[in-house]
């Protein structure tokens, strides 16, 4: 439970000096072993050349029977450290020389002596291992030899506790370093390990920021990587036609040109991403690639969020425009019947009665009933949409023949019309007769909207696979708080008229799969934009 708690920079520091702690135990360890064995080795070998070099030097005082030169030789070895005894034998295992004189003329027959003895006659050296009344010691015997034949032996005893001293006080100090040494080497460590966990916890650090901001709904979010590698400089491109030229992130860009050929969506191709060099530069290690990837999850979340609430408001407003539709129908068919009636009895008074009064308060009937009539005509035509009827025609020729409805009437109000259609325009799919109409809603209430000695112009443009349509007048403009609300339906700012004209034009344009918008400043005109695309199949 304590390790959970800690922060994860905390718990690397831990394991890394643990870690280091551990192996230096394990090293220094078998460094004292190996030094340990070294020494004693290296002290066996010293006090077995020590006897070598006696029994060299008892050679000389053996032959010529100098008892004070062998007892020389005895003491001098009875000063080296760790020494406990040293004696020297004639070829009959007589004591010439010993460190304690009262043994000297004895003869060694202890069973102990047996061997070296023996072997001193085949000119072999002996070292054994005894425990005398206080020690533990090593007995090294080497024969005395004169080119083959032994004249003696010399035996010298050293002392186990001694040997084994002077090793531990060299490995003494040799602990000391290594504890030293492990010390610094662990401080190193732990530095080292709190640099390294800062460097790989910061960026986590960051990114459980942002994740935090993620939760409380702000998408607008993303995890700064200054390690960003821009495809076209890496990869010396020139391909100024590919999506992503002069942009970072490549991978999340759709429809790149990449190895020759048309990339997909960024899910499509991210795979394929994953292996390239600009990705894998940009990303680093790990942890840079799980920040690319939460940066590109909250594009793609915000993107998806902003397609589902457009698609819930579309959703709504064709549940109240389909609610309208069946409103506006019955309305529509319920009023019909009475109107006919109203109108037919209002033309059989004005032919039958006369009279100046009469006949001016029959026409305004009449007229009142006709427009009551076009509007009743408006509402079903909106709620009961004809299907697209679509055929190969060219748009500039549905727009000449839509201005021609309009002409005398833009002459009458002195609105100048100015056409301006591009030649490059080709033949597309549409439904000619609802393009028209739509046309003509808009050129009505351009005329409407312009004051005498104004200007209509209309203009089309062919760009790439889209038509253009651009109606542009110098009337009163519309007001900013009424942009939003022109096209939906029953919304108008005439004294006169249903307010469905505009919603008829969104809902045939979106129909053909196209896009109108409009930009308009009050008091100096509306700009009305629809784009086809010229790339629809018929039907």
């Amino acid at each position: 439970m304590f390790l959970r708690r800690i922060k994860i920079g905390q718990k690397f520091s831990i394991a890394v000096t643990l870690l280091i702690a551990l192996i230096m135990l394990i090293v220094g360890t078998r460094i004292l072993s190996y030094q340990r064995q070294t020494l004693k080795e290296n002290a066996e070998r010293n006090n077995l050349a020590l006897v070598r070099n006696l029994a060299k030097d008892a050679v000389e005082p053996l032959l010529s029977m100098d008892p004070l030169r062998l007892d020389e030789l005895v003491r001098i070895i009875l000063d080296t450290r760790g020494s406990v005894y040293a004696i020297i034998l004639d070829v009959n295992g007589k004591v010439v020389a010993h460190t304690q004189r009262k043994y000297l003329g004895s003869v060694l027959s202890a069973e102990s002596d047996v061997l070296p003895i023996e072997r001193m006659k085949k000119g072999e050296e002996t070292i054994q291992g005894l425990k005398t009344s206080d020690k533990n010691v090593w007995d090294i015997s080497v024969p005395v030899m004169i080119g083959e034949e032994p004249i003696g032996l010399v035996k010298v005893g050293f002392s186990k506790e001694s040997v084994d001293w002077v090793v531990e006080d060299n490995i003494r100090d040799l602990r000391r370093y290594i504890y030293a040494i492990t010390g610094i080497i662990v401080f190193l460590g732990i530095l080292g390990a709190l640099g390294l966990s800062k460097l790989l916890t910061d960026p986590l650090k960051k990114l459980k920021e942002k994740m935090q901001r993620v939760q409380t709904g702000d998408l607008d979010v993303q995890v700064e990587n200054k390690s960003i590698v821009k495809c076209y400089e890496r990869l010396n491109c020139s391909r100024a036609d590919c999506p992503a030229y002069g942009k970072e992130r490549c991978w999340a860009i759709a429809g790149t040109l990449c190895h020759g050929e048309v990339q997909g969506s960024p899910a499509q191709k991210i795979y394929r991403c994953r292996n390239c060099i600009v990705y894998k530069e940009t990303c680093g290690d790990e942890i840079g690639e799980l920040i690319e990837v939460f940066n590109q999850m909250v594009g793609d979340l915000k993107h998806n969020l902003k397609k589902l609430e457009e698609a819930n408001q579309e959703n709504c407003r064709l549940e109240r425009l389909s609610a309208l539709g069946q409103m506006a129908a019955t309305v529509a068919h319920e009023i019909k019947n009475p109107l006919n009636a109203i109108q037919g009895a209002a033309s059989y008074l004005r032919k039958n009665f006369h009279g100046e009064l009469l006949t001016e308060f029959l026409g305004i009937i009449e007229e009142e009933v006709t427009r009551l009539n076009e509007i009743t005509t408006g509402f079903l035509g909106f709620s009961k949409p004809a299907p697209l009827n679509s055929s190969i025609a060219e748009i500039n020729g549905v727009i000449k023949n839509t201005i021609e409805l309009i002409r005398q009437e833009a002459i009458e109000r002195d609105v100048e019309v100015v056409v301006d259609l591009d030649n490059r325009m080709p033949p597309f799919s549409f439904d000619y007769a609802q393009i028209k109409q739509a046309l003509l809603n808009l050129f009505v209430n351009s005329l409407d909207a312009t004051q005498p000695g104004g200007t209509l112009i209309v203009s089309t443009e062919a760009v790439d696979s889209t038509a253009n349509i651009v109606i542009k007048d110098t009337g009163a403009g519309i007001k900013k708080e009424d942009i939003g609300k022109i096209f939906k339906p029953f919304f108008t700012t005439k004294t006169r008229g249903s307010g469905l004209g505009l919603a008829i034009v969104e809902r045939i344009v979106k129909e053909h799969n196209g896009y109108i918008s409009v930009e308009s400043e009050e008091g100096r005109g509306s700009t009305f934009r629809i784009a086809l695309p010229t790339s629809r199949n018929e039907g």
